[in-house]
């Protein structure tokens, strides 16, 4: 299990594995037992997978966590820096 997911998804959007924009589900079915693209455990079949189309054709499998996380590291990416919340640390 990926102790870090967040950053595991932030990673491979800079790497250019995970599309830096978001992208609208294709499908949700129960897990295929395939590894997640983003943080790469296996979808297990009590688990909800999502299924995103690329632009490509090459579709990525997703937990449900994950996607949610994918799509809100596209969004901070692509927020204004003054619009992001300050940490008032």
């Amino acid at each position: 299990m990926v102790l870090d997911p967040d950053g595991a998804i932030r990673a491979k959007i800079a790497a250019g594995v995970l599309a830096p924009t978001p992208q609208a589900v294709d499908y949700v079915t129960g897990g295929s037992v395939e590894p997640c693209d983003a943080c790469d455990d296996r979808i297990l079949s009590t688990d909800l997978e999502y299924g995103v189309r690329l632009a490509s054709g090459r579709v990525l499998r997703l937990h449900r966590r994950c996607y949610w996380a994918w799509l809100d590291a596209c969004a901070a990416k692509h927020t204004p820096r003054s619009l992001l919340p300050r940490d008032k640390h």
